[in-house]
């Protein structure tokens, strides 16, 4: 046999048993799990298995078309979030309703079955039709996006929230806006945004009163020559078991990329509405301070790392709230000493360390079989 042919079967023998090698390595590490946890210290205190998962599942309620002026035969659409859903990836597929289906639905009893409506812009037919699907999905659980020209319905399907000296139309124009909610700044990095309206006659966000909670306002030229006003431009206001958002802009062509970071942002809290109250009210109940939340998705690869400056020896609690959708999240922990505990999550999920040290801690949430762009919260709680 030629020297150079036994060399070449040397080096294919090499690669083979390098790439066997591999591969039991891989297959050792899927069957052994997490790393081994050198915590002691920790208890799980809330676990949700798979049982009872279900997908999440989408609708969205046409909005108005008009012919493209630059492009013959096609048009472009008001508030597209059918278009910034599809961006987000294969977990954020949707159905798309006309205002009949959403009312037809109702009255058969199935609406309900969808954990985000969204209600984008539209010129509406028949505004009182609207009222009593939409009180009853929210009143039910139901989470309700509307935008701009949706407010009428909004506002007559919950009258409490309306706040009548709010209401002023806006011309196109572009504002500065302020960035109220401390979560949202934090998120986003800024303080202020800029908003870019393009067509007059848009609509504030002219709701009120104790359960609203302001996310952004700006003042803005009234129609007409009238003035300024300042008012909300996006809120949010729970009613009964569900969750309302409304919002004075929309997905637009034009949308800037902070406009765009902005609306995935206002997604994801769609989808983990009721999450962020319910790790907060677990730790209130049983003596933790909530020390901040954040609303984060899974990468494409990889993992999201937080950290907690622990200031002295006390109790602390990390929550990892998820919807039940039939994956799983790896959740760990590491103690500034370098010790860690690694636990995976199917639901929300609340892992209490006694006496945690001085330092900073590390908290880790990686995708087992999650979809990219899968929406979870994570918080921390010290005992009181």
């Amino acid at each position: 046999m030629p020297e150079a042919f036994r060399y070449v079967i040397d080096v294919i023998v090499g690669v083979a048993l390098f790439v066997a090698l591999m591969i039991v390595f891989a297959v050792d590490w899927f069957i052994s799990g997490p790393p081994r946890n050198t915590l002691e210290n920790v208890k799980v205190i809330k676990d949700e298995n798979q049982r009872g998962a279900k997908k999440l599942k989408l609708a969205v309620v046409k909005t108005r078309e008009i012919p493209d002026p630059f492009a013959k035969g096609k048009f472009q659409k008001w508030d597209d979030m059918g278009k910034l859903l599809k961006g987000l990836g294969e977990g954020y597929r949707f159905d798309e309703l006309t205002e009949d289906e959403l009312i037809r639905k109702h009255e058969d009893n199935k609406l309900s079955e969808y954990d985000v409506v969204f209600l984008t812009c539209n010129v509406n037919a028949d505004v009182d039709k609207l009222v009593e699907p939409l009180r009853n999905y929210v009143a039910n659980g139901g989470i309700l996006y509307a935008s701009d020209w949706r407010y009428e319905a909004v506002a007559k399907a919950f009258k409490d929230m309306q706040q009548e000296n709010l209401i002023a139309d806006g011309m196109a124009q572009q504002i500065e806006a302020d960035i109220v909610d401390p979560e949202l700044r934090r998120a986003l990095g800024i303080s202020k945004i800029p908003l870019n309206f393009n067509l007059g006659d848009w609509k504030a966000a002219a709701f009120g009163g104790p359960s609203v909670q302001v996310l952004i306002k700006g003042t803005y030229e009234k129609m007409n020559g009238q003035g300024t006003a300042t008012a909300p431009l996006m809120v949010k206001f729970p009613f009964n078991k569900g969750t309302v958002i409304f919002t004075s802009f929309h997905n637009e062509a034009q949308n800037s990329r902070i406009e765009e970071q902005l609306l995935q942002y206002l997604v994801f809290s769609l989808v983990t509405a009721g999450i962020d109250a319910e790790l907060s009210s677990s730790l209130d109940r049983e003596g933790f301070k909530p020390q901040g939340s954040n609303l984060l998705s899974t990468p494409p690869k990889g993992s999201i790392k937080k950290e907690y400056d622990n200031k002295h020896v006390c109790d602390l609690r990390f929550g990892l709230g998820l919807r039940n959708e039939g994956y799983k999240l790896r959740f760990n922990i590491k103690s500034p000493s370098g010790k860690q505990y690694t636990h995976d999550c199917a639901g929300t999920t609340i892992l209490e360390v006694s006496g945690a040290e001085v330092g900073t801690w590390t908290y880790t949430v990686e995708a087992l079989d999650a979809y990219a762009n899968f929406a979870f919260r994570t918080t921390v709680g010290e005992k009181k």
